[in-house]
């Protein structure tokens, strides 16, 4: 007999629910922070939040997995990159708003979590081993109890007796990465080593996890931002765009105020890696470099919105050591191969001041500001606005300098010095063209020398033109005599001038004298002179009219309004006539004692004539400037043409001159 308590089938009695299976989690119990959420499509990271909060996702994780829970559905790569890829969470934020990492939570039932094996770590956490084998779990169930057989000859169930039984299972990749982190393998499992182990159900040793290598990063740099650093010595391209074999494209780098020179390339710190065990695995820090340290004289370190740069604080050349690692720009640059069609071709400078040890070589030309020749010169140097210093020979070629001085320290040898403006200062001088301002030479030989005022010790068979010349010692020089000119003003234009001035004053006066004339006239006139004198006593006050008497007054004004208007209009333009007279009146006393001054400087003086010495006037309206431009053959042709500009002032092959010029 069955007990009434008993069921007979076994089905029918009371289960308790399978824990072994998945069971949904109330949202209370699982405290989920706020970057997390559980919706029917799966478990939602909402990715702008999560840099919003105390503690991140490792948190989340680490409480979950230790409070018996896991994921059901795991994005691993998406679970990984939230863990450990910043510059990833970075980018994503920006782009979508949320990231699905799981379908559900759920819990890990102890049962389950008894299937998994210790975790072998190696080579100091930098790989994963475990050991794969079939898996069961115990399963419960109810076996039926029978007792003796009954009248019939059946057995009577008598009860049911619980047992347990090994029941086959797999592993689940879900549950190995919960598990794995409570045994600290807590980055790079390999899901589908881990995946395709699980599925061949056999026993096997295998590598589940590996470690990620930092990535390298980049040490600082330096980058170039201006092209014109270092030296060009190919030949310099022309604007039609042939090459000029005579100048290299960038012998002495030269850079204005201001330029960006060099930027700094900030040094790339390197992406960390990760021990299986989640630890960092810190990169190499990248070498840094100061700017500061390299910049030197005439350069400054700017911060800018788009970098750390070098800049020049100045016009000048640059220079860059590579033995101290600096760039400089400097004012001056100072070099010692000369000037040459192989160091150097032609040149033409930007810097305020040039110094050259070696020579010149004839057919180069240096264009420059202040410059310094330590040797001879066979070229052309040609300055704007500086001085010109030749401390050797100067042969065969020439010296300019436009608002400078020109100084030769020795010989000067069928060559040209011009120096408009500025002063020339020369030892020995023979077969040349000087031309200056004001000019000083020890010794000259068959020489054209120009300027306003020239101080020679010695001449010999020399063209001079000036204002004001003082030679020590004259002489001729093989039959051929010095020729010495004093430019004297041309006073016709300040005559004319002057006489302008003259007439236009007398016919102001004459216009006065008829305008005071056509006065007198209507004065004279009683009936208005009388008007003119009661106007005045009324204008003044003296006289207060009634009513009455202010009517008649209006009409007498208007019986004379012809005449006194015309009398108010004579004595205007007399006004003007008498300011006109007064300003030409000064202007002719301006000009007449400029007229007075001019040439008062001008003379010539010799101490000692040795030979066959000429000197003339020359009347020029420019002074020096009439020879602007002209060769030393065209200047000699000029001085010695014989016109009616010129007259002779003495002829002499002995004594002295001293000869002032006297309008």
């Amino acid at each position: 007999m069955v007990p009434a308590d008993l069921p007979d089938d076994p089905s029918a009695i009371p289960q308790k629910k399978d824990t072994l299976q998945e069971e949904d989690i109330p949202l209370a119990e699982l405290m989920l922070p706020g970057f997390i959420s559980t919706r029917p499509d799966g478990v939602i990271v909402d990715l702008r939040a999560l840099t919003l909060v105390t503690g991140g996702f490792d948190v989340f994780v680490n409480r979950l997995f230790a409070g018996e829970m896991r994921f059901v559905g795991l994005d691993y790569a998406a679970f990984l990159k939230l863990l450990y890829d910043a510059d990833w969470l970075a980018k994503s934020q920006g782009k979508v708003a949320e990231a699905k990492i799981a379908a559900k939570i759920t819990r890990f039932l102890p049962q389950r979590k008894a299937l998994y094996r210790a975790v072998k770590l190696l080579e100091g956490g930098n790989r994963a081993e475990y050991i794969f084998e079939p898996a069961s779990i115990e399963e419960a169930y109810q076996e039926a109890v029978y007792g003796e057989p009954g009248e019939d000859g059946v057995p009577v169930l008598t009860g049911y007796a619980s047992k347990t039984r090994q029941v086959p299972t797999k592993l689940d990749f879900d549950e190995f990465v919960a598990d794995m982190w409570l045994k600290g393998v807590k980055y790079g499992i390999d899901a589908d080593a881990v995946r395709l182990a699980i599925a061949s159900d056999k026993s096997a040793r295998a590598t589940v996890a590996r470690h990620l290598e930092p990535t390298a990063g980049r040490d600082a740099g330096i980058l170039e931002v201006y092209t014109g650093l270092h030296r060009d010595n190919s030949p310099k391209i022309l604007v039609n765009g042939k090459a000029d074999l005579r100048a290299f494209k960038n012998r002495f780098p030269q850079v204005t105020k201001g330029k960006r020179l060099l930027k700094k390339v900030p040094r790339m710190l390197g992406k960390p890696g990760y021990k299986v065990t989640g630890e960092i695995i810190e990169p190499k820090i990248p070498e840094d470099l100061d700017l500061y340290a390299l910049a030197s004289l005439g350069t400054v370190v700017e911060q800018a919105a788009d970098g750390e740069f070098i800049v020049s604080t100045m016009d000048g050349f640059i220079m860059l050591d590579e033995h101290t690692d600096s760039i400089t720009v400097t004012e001056k640059i100072e070099t010692t191969g000369g000037i040459s069609v192989r160091t150097t071709g032609d040149l033409e400078l930007g810097v305020d001041e040039f110094i050259e040890h070696g020579e010149v070589q004839e057919g180069r030309t240096v264009k420059g500001k202040h410059m310094t020749f330590l040797s001879d010169v066979f070229g052309n140097v040609i300055s704007q606005g500086g001085n010109v210093f030749i401390t050797g020979n100067m042969a065969g070629g020439r010296a300019e300098s436009h608002g400078g001085n020109i100084t030769v320290g020795k010989r000067v040898s069928r060559a040209v010095i011009f120096s408009r403006d500025g002063e020339v200062t020369a030892h020995y001088c023979e077969h040349s063209t000087i031309t200056g301002r004001i000019i000083h030479i020890e010794h000259a030989v068959n020489c054209e020398i120009i300027g306003a005022e020239v101080y020679v010790d010695a001449v010999e068979g020399c063209m001079i033109a000036g204002e004001k010349i003082k030679i020590a010692s004259a002489d001729e020089r093989r039959g051929k005599e010095t020729l010495v000119t004093l430019l004297i003003p041309d006073l016709s234009a300040s005559d004319q001038r002057i006489a302008n001035l003259k007439k236009k004053i007398a016919e102001a006066q004459e216009g006065k004298k008829a305008k005071a004339a056509e006065i007198d006239t209507l004065k004279s006139e009683a009936e208005f002179a009388k008007y003119l004198a009661l106007h005045e006593r009324i204008r003044s006050g003296a006289i207060k009219l009634t009513e009455e008497q202010a009517g008649n007054w209006r009409k007498m004004a208007e019986r004379y309004a012809k005449q006194a208007n015309r009398l108010a209009n004579l004595n205007a333009e007399m006004g003007a006539l008498d300011l006109e007279i007064k300003k030409d009146e000064e202007e002719l006393a301006c000009a007449a004692s400029e007229r007075d001054a001019m040439g008062s400087n001008i003379s010539c003086v010799i101490d000692k004539i040795g030979g066959l010495t000429v000197g003339q006037t020359m009347t020029s309206a420019n002074g020096t400037d009439i020879f602007s431009g002209k060769s030393g053959a065209d200047i000699r042709a000029i001085l010695q043409k014989k016109d009616s500009y010129k007259a002779q002032i003495f002829s002499e092959d002995s004594g002295s001159v001293g000869w002032q010029y006297e309008q």
